[in-house]
């Protein structure tokens, strides 16, 4: 019995080992992996295999132009399907001068979707730009015919401080069914208005608003009392007003 177990014993301590066999496979299996991978990123980022087929852009425009839009992103499209960077579409689109918003997003498996707003401008700011409702200034590379738009104008970082003054005057002038074409803010931080039948109103820097809501009281009786064209308004004043007539022409 006991020779027996020796001879087991003899037997197993001679038997070939294969385990080395696990890590070796465990090898093989990683290394086939990552070359799979490589090669299917390497097929994924090919722009012949995932070639953009379509690309769609989507809003409603007056001054941006849909050739225009594609021009700016085709050469990243061009990269494919997978490898075209989304962000940096939307940044150079966000980029022009009339684009407001943009989201770009990929539809699978070969367009591009593009949907892009446009600024809205509410009004002129100075003699080259545009200020939207937020008081974004933005300047066009063009900025063409002179648009049926008031005209702010301020120093740098003011915009949002006239927009919200030029909308509290536009409340006050109302009732006399005026509104303003140019409203200046200048560096002396004094305001002067121009309104749309003309008039120049010197408003000054302290109580604008009390002084424009002033005018507003006394205006039709000013303006019965003179005779020939009023052309500017003097409301510097802090007791009253200085008024200025452009004589009649001679008959």
């Amino acid at each position: 019995m006991a020779r027996k177990q020796e001879q087991a014993r003899r037997k197993q301590k001679f038997q070939p080992g294969f385990g080395w066999l696990k890590p070796l496979l465990a090898l093989l299996t990683v290394a086939g992996s990552a070359l799979g991978l490589m090669l299917m990123l390497e097929w994924m980022n090919d722009p012949y295999q995932w070639p953009v087929k379509q690309v769609r852009i989507e809003g409603e425009f007056r001054h941006l132009q849909h050739a225009q839009l594609q021009q700016a992103v085709a050469p990243l499209v061009a990269d494919g399907f997978f490898v075209m960077d989304v962000g940096e579409i939307q940044t150079r689109l966000q980029a022009l001068a009339w684009v407001d918003q943009v989201s770009v997003r990929r539809v699978w498996p070969d367009q591009l979707r593009i949907d892009v707003r446009e600024q809205q401008a509410v009004a002129r700011w100075g003699t080259d730009s545009f200020i939207n409702a937020r008081a974004e200034v933005f300047k066009p590379e063009q900025i063409g015919k002179p648009a049926a738009l008031p005209r702010l104008s301020g120093p740098d970082g003011y915009p949002r401080r006239v927009l919200i003054m030029y909308g509290k005057m536009q409340a006050l002038l109302k009732p006399l069914q005026l509104g303003i074409a140019d409203l200046t803010l200048d560096a002396r931080r004094t305001w002067q208005v121009q309104l749309s039948n003309g008039l120049t109103l010197a408003v000054g820097r302290n109580h604008p608003l009390q002084r424009v809501a002033r005018f507003v009281k006394v205006y039709p009786a000013v303006l019965a009392a003179g005779k020939g064209r009023l052309t500017a308004v003097d409301l510097r004043y802090s007791n009253g007003f200085a008024a200025h007539w452009q004589a009649p022409d001679p008959v």
